[in-house]
């Protein structure tokens, strides 16, 4: 789906559902999960030079330092989209990555 049809009420991915529903009305709201995802995913993708935001809560920009920016639908294609933006596979479930950030004291 694009940008705009995800602003305009298409479905949503299941990775946008709260992973901990006891929490979600306890304080957490939706749009507080989200900035969480972005900022996570931040982790990996500063290490490329880019960053996600989240656009109106329904959508994630993904910007590169030359200014380039890509709106994704759902987390899961922000990995396709950095890749094409960095012209190279971004695994964000690399071993070595991982390590990396765990080193960082974040």
């Amino acid at each position: 789906m694009c940008g705009v049809c995800g602003v305009l009420g298409g479905e949503e991915h299941w990775t946008a559902e709260s992973g901990r529903p006891e929490v979600f009305g306890a304080g957490r709201t939706r749009r507080a999960e989200r900035l969480h995802r972005a900022a996570t995913a931040n982790r990996i993708l500063t290490l490329f030079g880019l960053r996600l935001d989240d656009w109106q809560g329904s959508a994630f920009v993904l910007s590169s330092p030359t200014g380039q920016r890509e709106i994704v639908d759902a987390l899961p294609a922000v990995w396709a989209a950095a890749a094409r933006m960095r012209g190279r596979t971004i695994d964000p479930l690399d071993p070595a990555l991982l390590d990396r950030i765990a080193g960082d004291g974040r």
